[in-house]
C-alpha cells in the first residue's frame, strides 16, 4: 500500500530511498508475498505456486490452454506481471523446486541426491558403523 513505502526509507549519501516494492530482505516479506500469492490463485486448485514459481498442472493442451487463460485472468487483475523468459508452456516434463515432474511422477532432482547415491559403498564392518 502506498502508506507502507515510508517505512521501508533509508538514507543514503544520495538521498532519500523508498522502495515502491516490496524487497525480498525484509523479514517477513517472503511470507507476506505467498500470501498474497495464495489470495491471488485461491480456488484455482491446478495451480501449484511458491513464492514467485508457479506450475500449472493440466491433464492435456486443451485443458492446459484454458488454465493458462484463467491464471493470466488473475495475474492482470492483480496487477502481476511475468517474464516471459523464465516461462514454460505445455512442456511435458520440467524441474520445479528441486523435482522433476512428468508422466512418471514426481522425483527428487539427481543433483540433490548426488552426494547420496554416489556415497561409496562400505567393504568392511568398521566402515558399515561409521
Amino acid at each position: 500500500a502506498t502508506d507502507d513505502i515510508p517505512k521501508t526509507a533509508i538514507i543514503n549519501p544520495f538521498g532519500l530511498y523508498e522502495f515502491l516494492r516490496m524487497p525480498f530482505g525484509l523479514r517477513n516479506a517472503a511470507q507476506t508475498f505467498q500470501r498474497f500469492i495464495d489470495d491471488v490463485f485461491r480456488g484455482l486448485n491446478f495451480v501449484h505456486a511458491y513464492v514467485d514459481d508457479c506450475l500449472i498442472a493440466s491433464p492435456d493442451r486443451e485443458t492446459h490452454l484454458k488454465h493458462l487463460d484463467l491464471v493470466f485472468e488473475r495475474l492482470q487483475k492483480h496487477g502481476i506481471t511475468v517474464n516471459v523468459q523464465k516461462c514454460q508452456f505445455g512442456t511435458d516434463s520440467l524441474d520445479f523446486l528441486g523435482h522433476t515432474i512428468d508422466a512418471q511422477g514426481i522425483r527428487p532432482l539427481r543433483t540433490k541426491v548426488a552426494a547420496i547415491l554416489d556415497y561409496p559403498e562400505p567393504t568392511t564392518v568398521k566402515q558399515l558403523r561409521t
